[in-house]
């Protein structure tokens, strides 16, 4: 809900006072926001997804602590929103533009945000004229990951092969639709499913139908399933064996890239492929690659390549549970709806949708 007089703007935020389960020190409070002025721009937010990172910072795991103000931090990293206002000093942004956070830390779980100026990205109309703002709302993370691996590791030309681990992730989904965009050919490693056999052959389907070459759980890799695959890059967000799994593949000067550590085990890389094939293990985080950016061309650049492709028809979201968060809902029923969505459950992705998009 928002409420607004001459000096006072009042929004709903997700916040916490303490790092913990995010399902137990997750709540909802209204908090007053300042009059927009000088470099400061209202916004209202469409659409914000839960990221693991997110989930993370709330634990106090993450690397990035969660900002407090006024012992209070609000959840969420990543979203689209709509500029309401502008302060006298923005003169490149106007009401109706739509932005993105060009930092993390802004706190997007919030019906509304108020920023500097410099914490925001426009995305112009041209670029996501037909987009939904969940699509956008996921621009800076999972999309750019993808986009970035394909991207800074090695020299690769049309025909080579990528193999990743947890291929039907949120980034695994992309880097599938973002190599088939750049003539690279996929091998997809996911979770041993031997419980439920119908669940992997839907996966084979589903990232095949994407644009993927081969898909292969764990253990047929061990079986010899990616025998014919000799990669000159592996992307592992993973870790323990499963990383160790795709080092085997790389062909000599290749690379292997970690991004993640979705099983928190320690890598277990084979010896013979650093030592003999001179395999070279790297890590990647974006939030590193954001920081490092002197100005902003490259990532417009990227963000504009990634927006004209999903336009296209050649990269779309995977499957994601709209949260819905209207905007006359009460503070305890919104509450109850935070801590059912950050609930960490396997496999499962979902995002805040405010007002009524849908």
């Amino acid at each position: 809900m928002l409420s607004r007089s001459a000096a006072v703007i009042r929004a709903q935020a997700a916040v916490f006072a303490k790092t913990g389960a995010p399902s137990e020190v997750m709540h909802v409070c209204t908090r007053q926001l300042p009059a927009v002025s000088g470099d400061g721009v209202l916004v209202r937010m469409l659409a914000a997804p839960i990221n693991p990172s997110d989930l993370n910072q709330i634990e106090g795991t993450y690397p990035v602590a969660a900002r407090f103000t006024d012992g209070l931090a609000v959840g969420g990293n990543e979203g689209v929103g709509e500029v309401l206002e502008v302060g006298s000093h923005v003169t490149d942004l106007s009401a109706g533009d739509w932005v993105v956070p060009s930092h993390g830390g802004l706190g997007t779980w919030a019906t509304h945000v108020h920023a500097p100026r410099s914490q925001l990205a426009r995305i112009p109309r041209e670029w996501r004229s037909t987009l939904s703002p969940l699509h956008v709302a996921t621009l800076r993370v999972n999309q750019s990951t993808a986009y970035r691996l394909l991207r800074d590791f090695g020299t690769l030309q049309p025909g080579d092969w990528v193999v990743q681990n947890a291929g039907n992730s949120a980034v695994g989904r992309c880097v599938v639709q973002v190599a088939r965009a750049l003539g690279l050919r996929t091998a997809s490693v996911v979770r041993d499913l031997r419980e439920q056999p119908g669940r992997l052959e839907l996966l084979r389907r589903e990232l095949r139908a994407l644009g993927g070459d081969i898909v292969a759980s764990e253990g047929e890799v061990t079986k010899g399933a990616l025998r014919q695959v000799h990669a000159k890059l592996a992307l592992n967000c993973v870790g323990g064996r499963s990383g160790g799994l795709l080092a085997r593949v790389v062909q000599p000067g290749g690379w292997l890239v970690t991004y993640g550590g979705m099983a928190r085990q320690p890598l277990a890389l084979p010896t013979a492929p650093l030592v003999f094939g001179d395999v070279r293990a790297a890590g990647f985080w974006m939030h590193r690659w954001y920081e490092r950016q002197e100005d902003c061309a490259e990532r417009d650049e990227m963000w504009r390549w990634l927006l004209r492709l999903a336009e296209q028809g050649g990269l779309s979201l995977p499957p994601v549970e709209s949260v819905v968060w209207r905007e006359d809902m009460r503070e305890q029923e919104v509450s109850a709806l935070v801590r059912r969505a950050v609930e960490w459950q396997a496999g499962a992705k979902r995002a805040f949708v405010f007002g009524t998009q849908a």
